[in-house]
């Protein structure tokens, strides 16, 4: 319930910001590549569902390029228990690098990891590749690497940083 209430407040927000603001805003859909094609080795089988959404709103405007503020939810369906993550950010992206449509972002995001009825924070950090293959439709490459908290809390690990690489779509409405 908590989750459908959250999905909803972010969709109200986004439409009174954008009914109300001249920018837009874009949506991003991503699943995790290592899941979809291999797995891994502690029993997250080819094709394990770890889906990472964000709603990215533009803050300042350059001429070719914005920083914006975003928040976002990671949902994987992991062998030893379900991952859930919500997070709020802040990102910088460049239009047309290298040539036109081709766009490269970074963003920073904190925020709560929730795992085996256990919470705990977390901190990220991500580059994104897009390409725009339409005035509304971008095809997406984000690398993340996560503060994984939650596994030194559930299997008391040392090293506790990990990297993920997602394929995904923007549409900016």
């Amino acid at each position: 319930m908590f989750k459908l209430k959250f999905i909803l407040l972010i969709i109200f927000l986004q439409l009174s910001i954008h009914t109300y603001s001249q920018n837009s805003f874009n949506v991003t859909v991503h699943q995790d590549t290592k899941f979809i094609f291999i797995g891994d080795e502690i029993g997250n089988h080819r094709g394990t569902i770890n889906i990472l959404l964000k709603v990215e709103l533009p803050l300042i405007e350059f001429s070719k390029s914005h920083v914006f503020i975003f928040p976002s939810y990671e949902y994987a369906g992991l062998h030893g228990g379900t991952f859930t993550r919500y997070s709020l950010g802040v990102g910088y992206t460049h239009n047309d690098v290298y040539f036109k449509k081709l766009n490269l972002g970074l963003y920073l995001d904190s925020g709560a990891i929730f795992r085996m009825q256990k919470k705990s924070p977390s901190f990220g950090l991500g580059v994104e590749v897009s390409y725009r293959l339409t005035k509304r439709f971008s095809l997406s490459y984000v690398h993340q690497m996560m503060e994984r908290t939650d596994l030194k809390l559930i299997y008391n690990e040392d090293s506790f940083v990990r990297n993920s690489s997602f394929m995904g779509f923007k549409i900016h409405l």
